[in-house]
């Protein structure tokens, strides 16, 4: 069983093939009854049609897959002398999934032709796990919004997603009630349900008349805020770098097995190039420094 590619897109056709094997472990010949069940993310299940080509080999089209996630196939085919299955699955990315660097820079820091896309499947693999790995360390560049809870009881509450763009709404719970706050500036408070926000830590703040600091409603996971952490968009420079490296260092790794070389350099310090069982070398870590979020987030 096999596909084109390991990861895809919404909206893309996905092709299977398989080649069916009888019960002595050779390419089943004959009259066979061949099927493949798909399963989507939700668990909704389909059987395409399929098509034989020849040799005991099967293939497949799943059409214009619609939902983001691991998809699941199994094949199963009968015949005499066959009783015959096998299983697999791919991933279908979601659409407008972060990405700190694009395809072609990243060859060029690869020194890669950037027209060559036979190893652009698994560098676009890479592109996605740096993302993830610099949206988990610096927090996330796109804009993406979040409903937390946090216990109540204290006068200032810091979101787990930084950098803070803003807040959409925030809700104290005293037992049953719902009480809505507002942000309302220093000096210009309304009521004794307001909060102010510091955007540069992401801390919020309880306030009541006057702007004097005040506690949340005492409670468990009784505060809520939904809010929109992320820059923008904005990819600062190093951040950026930094990617590109920890994409290097990814790449790299897979081009030491044995019998494949690697001319690229090393990390700094490292003499003998990148080491083994590192994801996220002390180069990108530096590179990411200046953004990297608060400790002590979940």
């Amino acid at each position: 069983m096999a596909q084109n590619q390991t990861i895809y897109y919404v909206g893309q056709d996905v092709g299977v093939t398989a080649t069916v094997l009888d019960d002595n472990g050779n390419p089943a010949t004959g009259t066979l009854t061949v099927t493949l069940t798909v399963t989507d993310p939700n668990g909704t299940v389909t059987t395409p049609s399929t098509a034989s080509t020849g040799s005991g080999g099967y293939a497949a089209v799943v059409p214009s897959v619609a939902t983001a996630g691991i998809w699941l196939y199994r094949w199963t085919a009968a015949g005499t002398g066959v009783g015959w299955a096998s299983e697999g699955q791919f991933m279908v990315r979601a659409m407008g999934v972060e990405q700190l660097v694009d395809l072609a820079s990243v060859k060029k820091h690869l020194n890669m032709t950037v027209t060559d896309a036979r190893q652009d499947d698994e560098l676009q693999g890479f592109i996605l796990a740096a993302a993830d790995q610099a949206r988990d360390v610096c927090g996330p560049f796109l804009p993406e919004q979040h409903t937390q809870f946090f216990n109540g009881g204290v006068s200032t509450i810091s979101p787990d997603w930084l950098p803070l763009a803003s807040i959409q709404s925030a809700t104290e719970y005293y037992g049953l009630s719902a009480f809505p706050l507002t942000e309302q500036q220093l000096g210009s408070q309304m009521n004794a349900f307001a909060y102010t926000v510091d955007y540069s830590t992401g801390q919020v703040t309880r306030r009541t008349f006057g702007g004097q600091a005040a506690m949340f409603a005492i409670g468990a996971k009784n505060v809520k805020i939904v809010y929109t952490a992320g820059r923008a968009g904005a990819v600062p420079y190093t951040v950026r770098l930094g990617a590109l490296e920890l994409i290097r260092h990814l790449w790299q790794q897979t081009q030491q097995a044995a019998g494949r070389s690697w001319k690229g350099a090393g990390m700094d310090g490292e003499a003998m190039g990148v080491p083994m069982g590192f994801a996220l070398p002390d180069r990108v870590v530096e590179l990411w420094s200046p953004y990297r979020r608060p400790p002590g987030i979940a």
